[in-house]
């Protein structure tokens, strides 16, 4: 009896690495079913994850949209040793023209809140949009497109009524269906340009993850965007707008906010004074750090030595 899967994989696995590879592939098929119309399979996710997850297989051709709420992991083709990261609020974007073998990673513990759709080339050749499917490839890369956009408010409501259905029934599919041609032409359009969301490039997008990551390892550094945008490769303008465009805020106030929720985490469970959190995080006068802090969360940092557990 065919597999759900077979839409989409040639083969596939699911598996806990931290089980002897035990197959787990029925805890997500139970979650996934096909859509006649658009034509494609609809997987939605929304579970913490108790074990780590390893998948792979060789995904047939087609168009994979995935609106990620909440997840944390990393996928990446046979080809390539570089793993597109998954960020929550995201539109995450693969087109392969050939059967490509793909293998993917997700930690114990994350919270997967997802709606993933795949379109087979038949069925976006039967929707018109065939064309602009193959438009999506450069000689550069002539088999494999990723792109990661962020997703808007409408396209973030329309994923979470996917991921929790409010009906059932034959009304319940149309609606579903509804939804994913909503969602496939918005990034679509997003892909060529025509709709007011960004498309970052998958080479850009890891650069930007670096530089990202590169604020987290050393909130102490006194960071500056002209320093951040030649880590990434790019002038100081584009750097911040494709960092906005990707991570939903600005440079800065992704900085401040680190720096912050860090600070705030070591006066709760490091017992430092509020002189010694500030200057963990970078801020060389106590009272900016604190006026800052009062501003962010809406209480002093002292409160959080005097009262614990806030």
């Amino acid at each position: 009896m065919p597999h759900i899967y077979d839409h989409i994989f040639e083969t596939f696995r699911i598996v806990d690495p931290d089980d002897h590879d035990n197959s787990i592939v029925e805890r997500f098929a139970g979650h996934a079913q096909w859509l006649e119309q658009p034509g494609c399979l609809l997987q939605r996710n929304n579970v913490v994850l108790s074990s780590r997850i390893r998948t792979e297989g060789t995904i047939k051709a087609g168009l994979f949209i995935s609106v990620v709420l909440k997840g944390a992991g990393s996928g990446w083709p046979r080809q390539s040793n570089i793993p597109m990261r998954y960020s929550d609020d995201s539109i995450v974007v693969k087109a392969l023209r050939e059967p490509t073998l793909w293998h993917g990673d997700a930690p114990r513990g994350a919270h997967m809140q997802t709606a993933g759709m795949a379109f087979p080339v038949s069925s976006l050749e039967r929707l018109g949009l065939k064309r602009e499917f193959i438009e999506l490839f450069d000689a550069q890369n002539p088999n494999v497109f990723v792109a990661s956009l962020r997703a808007s408010p409408r396209v973030k409501a329309i994923a979470m009524e996917m991921i929790s259905p409010v009906a059932v029934g034959r009304s319940a599919e149309l609606l579903l269906s509804a939804h994913a041609t909503e969602i496939l032409a918005r990034a679509m359009l997003a892909l060529r340009g025509s709709e007011g969301v960004g498309l970052v490039s998958d080479q850009k997008r890891l650069r930007l993850q670096s530089v990202k990551e590169l604020i987290e390892a050393d909130l102490r550094h006194p960071w500056t965007i002209a320093e951040l945008a030649r880590h990434a490769g790019v002038s100081r303008r584009s750097f911040t707008a494709q960092f906005h465009r990707l991570f939903g805020v600005s440079a800065s106030e992704y900085l401040r906010n680190s720096r912050l929720t860090s600070a705030r985490e070591a006066l709760l469970h490091q017992g430092l004074s509020v002189t010694e959190a500030a200057y963990a995080v970078g801020y060389g006068n106590p009272a900016n750090f604190s006026t800052a802090f009062r501003r962010h969360f809406g209480y002093v940092p002292s409160s959080c030595q005097r009262d614990g557990l806030f």
